[in-house]
């Protein structure tokens, strides 16, 4: 695998800008900018964000919400283990995050009618039902367009992969879509170098390239009614700078972090993913999505969960990112969330795995002003449907942007011209903070 760089990913309105391989020039091409371009009263608790995305919906009963007590084909054949907080306990396949259990507010209780994959993704990741033709902004892509970047670094990154279309920024415009990181942040050559110094060019030639592709820009812009070239323009000139920067590269280079953290981290892609989350949360990157996929287990549940790029890797991963961060005293400051699509069905199917559900499941929260060391609502006895303290998507989003000083009531506007609620019909989540 050689160095890494700017790329840029297939799909339109999505972005990506670390690669193996080369591309011409800076990496950054026309024919890739206009496929780009097609494409409430509490105060501010946390400064940055961290969204831990599994794609595809874990299941709650063999992590956060086990069923001990139920028969064998809802318990299904992960025991349970005490946790750091008396008279909570979690299934044994997740025993790093039992430890860190007093750092996290555990909700046992959100609820959604949304299980199939679209509309799951799209209410977990925006906190809007899904409306098929449109897409909502990703709290993500929210977040960003709020906060705004900082020292020249993207407002909002993806890593390693947008696992989901639903990441993007929706009706906010490409513009505000993130930056995803390509590669593989486990691998031994994963880092980011100077454009220049990798093509073996002079700054003055780069400049040269930089000013030719401005001039090509002006002639497609005088035929381009639509304003996307102008929103590629915003994304090109935040990437070229942030390539430049010593301090990004620094950030990405996790060569530089001694064994024993890595280690801790977990030598797995997810694992080394929160490991860059949290050195590009001290960069200065105000949100990272870290994104895991395949988490879709309809059949074969425990040999595919106890696989290690599975759940041993959410499992170590999630918790030394939580534990790191209170360690350097950036918890408080830096808002750190479990999201999942939906849960798994209460019963183990046919074929051994359990399908999707998404009337009860499980989420976690912590650091940025979180009480942690709790569990909010409770699922049945089955965990089937919320016993008490049912929360939606839309609580969870507008929790999220309160924490961060976002306004979740704020009008933004919208690629439409009409301007959009950052979030309806949602209400705080009060005891995440009492």
């Amino acid at each position: 695998m050689s160095n890494l760089r700017w790329r840029e990913i297939s799909k339109p309105g999505r972005r990506s800008f670390l690669r193996a391989g080369v591309l011409g020039g800076l990496g950054l091409t026309l024919p890739g900018m206009l496929r780009q371009a097609q494409a409430s009263g509490h105060a501010a608790r946390a400064r940055s964000a961290i969204l831990v995305w599994l794609n595809g919906g874990l299941t709650h009963h063999d992590t956060f919400d086990p069923k001990p007590d139920a028969v064998a084909e809802i318990r299904g054949e992960m025991g349970t283990i005490a946790t750091s907080v008396p008279g909570v306990r979690f299934a044994d396949s997740i025993p790093h995050l039992a430890r860190a259990m007093r750092h996290l507010a555990v909700i046992r209780s959100v609820t959604h009618p949304n299980s199939a994959h679209d509309g799951g993704q799209a209410q977990m990741l925006s906190g809007y039902n899904f409306v098929p033709g449109h897409n909502y902004p990703s709290i993500g892509a929210v977040v960003g367009h709020e906060l705004g970047s900082r020292g020249g670094l993207p407002p909002y990154l993806v890593v390693p992969s947008e696992s989901s279309p639903y990441l993007h920024a929706g009706h906010l415009g490409s513009a505000h879509n993130p930056f995803a990181v390509g590669g593989n942040p486990n691998d031994p050559s994963f880092q980011v170098r100077d454009v220049e110094e990798a093509d073996g060019i002079t700054h003055a030639r780069s400049q040269r390239r930089q000013a030719l592709l401005r001039q090509v820009d002006e002639d497609f812009r005088r035929v381009d009614s639509s304003g996307a070239l102008e929103s590629v323009d915003r994304f090109t000139a935040q990437a070229y700078d942030l390539i430049r920067s010593r301090q990004a590269r620094a950030a990405f280079d996790l060569n530089q972090v001694d064994d024993r953290t890595r280690d801790r981290y977990g030598r797995t892609q997810l694992g080394q993913s929160c490991l860059l989350a949290r050195r590009l949360v001290e960069a200065g990157v105000p949100c990272i999505t870290v994104s895991s996929d395949d988490w879709d287990h309809h059949q074969n549940l425990y040999p595919r969960l106890r696989a290690g790029e599975m759940l041993p890797a959410f499992d170590r991963g999630f918790a030394a990112l939580v534990e790191d961060l209170a360690q350097r005293g950036l918890l408080d400051s830096t808002l750190v969330v479990f999201l999942t699509e939906f849960g798994r069905t209460p019963r183990i199917n046919s074929i051994q795995g359990r399908d999707h559900w998404s009337r009860a499941f499980s989420v976690a929260f912590a650091g940025g002003g979180v009480r942690g060391g709790q569990v909010i609502g409770a699922s049945d006895a089955e965990g089937a449907m919320p016993r008490h303290r049912p929360v939606t998507p839309e609580d969870v989003a507008h929790s999220i942007y309160t924490l961060l000083g976002v306004d979740p009531d704020k009008e933004l506007p919208s690629t439409s011209g009409r301007r959009i609620p950052i979030v309806r019909g949602s209400r705080f989540i009060g005891e995440l903070t009492t």
